[in-house]
């Protein structure tokens, strides 16, 4: 169901969405239906969802303009930096939380073991 859209303001000269647009949204007439028009880090029905433009990953949330809320684990704009609480070591890499790659001859979850050669 299509509902015309409302007027409001001082002299009824302005169009009125249903419970508004947030976030500088503006509410204007779209083919006859009232829509909120959304600034570009905003969108949704009242421009109520951030957005991220890199996404977030891992399991992150875009709850601001560019900015996410990470999981335990993760770090960064996009929640795509790993966090190991113990750093790894001989050069090995953290690639997920508390996981380590290693590079050889080096093995163990830190990288703290180096393998014996037979």
């Amino acid at each position: 169901m299509q509902m015309s859209p409302g007027f409001g303001g001082r002299y009824c000269h302005k169009v009125t969405c249903d419970g508004g647009c947030w976030n500088g949204g503006e509410c204007i007439p779209v083919n006859g239906v009232a829509k909120c028009i959304c600034p570009s880090s905003w969108t949704g029905s009242k421009c109520q969802e951030a957005i991220c433009p890199q996404g977030c990953g891992n399991g992150g949330i875009c709850v601001a303009p560019g900015i996410c809320s990470c999981p335990e684990g993760w770090l960064g704009g996009a929640c795509h930096t790993a966090v190991c609480t113990q750093s790894c070591l001989n050069g090995g890499k953290c690639i997920s939380p508390d996981k380590c790659r290693c590079r050889p001859p080096f093995s163990g979850p830190r990288c703290e073991e180096r393998k014996k050669s037979h």
